[in-house]
């Protein structure tokens, strides 16, 4: 049980070094499309997430749409964030717990203790650090373009961490700035029912 997030409640990390781009999808590249697509795409609630494909810590690449029918958690965050860091403590466990929902947690690493963009070399330290490992639980390379200026166009993150909490049907059901246990549990019950 992790006493400090509790008693700060909700709590993140604020930007630092954050170029908000204002970028869609289209920005984000990957080679196949998607089985599943939708022309249109935002951060909103009950609207559909912008697809990506990223590479994860074992160098797979990894395609949101490609996740449809499954419960997932979105989860921008950064390596030099102490929040971010607390959330990586929880995430084995969180999947483990929802295991037979086939609940997905994806960790998209916006930027390295340096603020860069994260290596390979850094994926693999955070999954490993946090004993993260596995498919259910991919820890992702994202971008600064990945982040958008308004939820109207694309992945909006006001502060690391931020949640997207997406449903069977890959709709956004929840957006959570910060970190709070409880409310993570509480997004995820609104996604695997």
């Amino acid at each position: 049980m992790r006493i400090l997030p509790l008693l700060l409640g909700l709590v993140a990390c604020q930007p630092s070094k954050v170029d908000v781009t204002n970028a869609t999808d289209s920005n984000i590249t990957q080679e196949e499309p998607s089985p599943i697509t939708w022309t249109d795409c935002s951060s909103n609630e009950e609207e559909h997430p912008c697809d990506f494909t990223l590479k994860d810590q074992s160098g797979n690449d990894v395609n949101l749409y490609e996740l449809f029918g499954k419960p997932v958690i979105v989860d921008f965050s950064t390596m030099w964030c102490y929040y971010c860091q607390m959330a990586g403590y929880d995430v084995k466990e969180i999947a483990d717990l929802y295991d037979e929902d086939d609940l997905v947690y994806i960790t998209i690493l916006v930027q390295n203790f340096s603020g860069e963009s994260p290596t390979q070399t850094d994926l693999v330290e955070w999954n490993n650090h946090f004993g993260i490992g596995d498919s259910s639980t991919p820890v992702l390379a994202g971008h600064q373009e990945m982040i958008s200026a308004t939820p109207d166009d694309g992945w909006y993150v006001e502060a690391w961490p931020t949640f997207y909490f997406i449903d069977r049907e890959m709709t956004t059901k929840m957006y959570l700035r910060g970190w709070s246990e409880a409310a993570v549990n509480a997004g995820i019950e609104t996604i695997i029912q």
